[in-house]
């Protein structure tokens, strides 16, 4: 997606992309999609099942009232297999001399350079003439992005993670560590990534699960077991957010080994590891110990259900993000695809202008 103005000596205001995972965006980003002439929407299959995506396109639709002129909304095919819902129109796509292609394969195409260079060079134009002659009214920027409907989301479908906080209270860690600064009053309180990555992890990957037009479930231990099978029989994904130092305390290393006695099945545990944490970092044997002794069959089958050693919150994040991607896209193939399939966009968009 991108925003633009009408003014020829503005820079380009927002620029942003289907594989965005950030937990929280700029001021800009949501000023922009309030005060912009023009949204300029690349559409593809990754683009119309992006939760992102979705609620750009509503924030900066919903600056319109009925029956405006809404051509200050361009689609622009990025690639040419997408679902197109019928309130996005058709996608503007370059005609080269046999059949319409979308940008992502002309600009691959060398062959095709000069096409891609006068689609371009049409675009452009169309942009500025759009944004001087209808561009959308401005609005006050949205105050909670997260609380937008994604534009894109089928109210048929309901895909919902479980996320399992397997983690202690404050006091129960007292027992078997010193430094408490991770943890709160309640298991969901814990923050592992202090203080590069403030508040809990269980906020964040909730955030990073509405990303992908998921509803984040945010649960403790105490009812996993039935959670999990309750979530298999209703093709529900689950993720165990799982605190090494709980391998130290019985009581919560005797549920983590019956869940791994039982089988993980399609549920992922990922397991921080801060490197800035010193305590934990000085008894790095022992904690891998733990795990290892505690997640016996998974230690052995795969490393994509026990996802260890995540170093910081970066890695947290495109960790989640691949799980969440792939759980979603074994759903749409056991349950039926939501319009837009499952491509993977590799690269960025980079639009090079006359």
């Amino acid at each position: 997606m991108s925003a633009a103005s009408s003014d020829h000596g503005a820079d380009l205001s927002f620029l942003g992309t289907a594989g965005n995972r950030d937990t929280s965006f700029p001021p800009d980003m949501l000023l922009r999609l309030a005060s912009c002439d023009v949204f300029v929407a690349l559409t593809s299959p990754r683009y119309f099942r992006n939760a992102t995506c979705g609620r750009q396109w509503e924030v900066f639709a919903r600056r319109f009232g009925p029956g405006d002129d809404r051509s200050a909304m361009i689609p622009v095919a990025w690639s040419m297999d997408a679902v197109v819902p019928d309130f996005v129109g058709v996608p503007l796509a370059a005609p080269p001399r046999d059949a319409p292609r979308g940008l992502r394969r002309l600009i691959r195409l060398r062959g095709h350079r000069s096409e891609y260079e006068s689609f371009l060079d049409d675009l452009t134009q169309r942009i500025v003439a759009v944004g001087e002659a209808a561009p959308a009214p401005a609005a006050d920027p949205v105050a909670d992005f997260y609380a937008v409907p994604d534009a894109f989301l089928s109210s048929t479908v309901d895909l919902r993670v479980h996320l399992i906080v397997a983690a202690a209270s404050r006091e129960e860690m007292d027992r078997v560590r010193k430094d408490l600064a991770y943890y709160g009053a309640e298991a969901r309180d814990w923050a592992p990534y202090l203080p590069e990555v403030p508040g809990s992890l269980a906020s964040r990957a909730r955030l990073l699960a509405a990303d992908q037009a998921l509803q984040g479930e945010v649960a403790a231990l105490d009812d996993v077991l039935d959670r999990i099978e309750r979530a298999r029989v209703s093709h529900e994904i689950v993720v165990i957010l799982c605190d090494w130092w709980l391998t130290q305390l019985d009581a919560y290393r005797n549920i983590l080994a019956e869940i791994d006695r039982r089988g993980l099945g399609e549920a992922v545990v990922l397991i921080p590891a801060n490197r800035t944490d010193r305590e934990s970092m000085e008894n790095l044997a022992e904690l891998r110990f733990g795990l290892r002794t505690t997640f016996k069959q998974s230690w052995r089958q795969s490393q994509a259900l026990l996802h260890r050693d995540i170093g910081t919150g970066e890695a947290f994040d495109a960790d989640l993000a691949g799980v969440l991607e792939e759980a979603r896209n074994r759903l749409f193939r056991t349950s039926g695809p939501r319009p837009g399939g499952d491509e993977t966009m590799i690269e960025r968009p980079i639009l090079h202008g006359p």
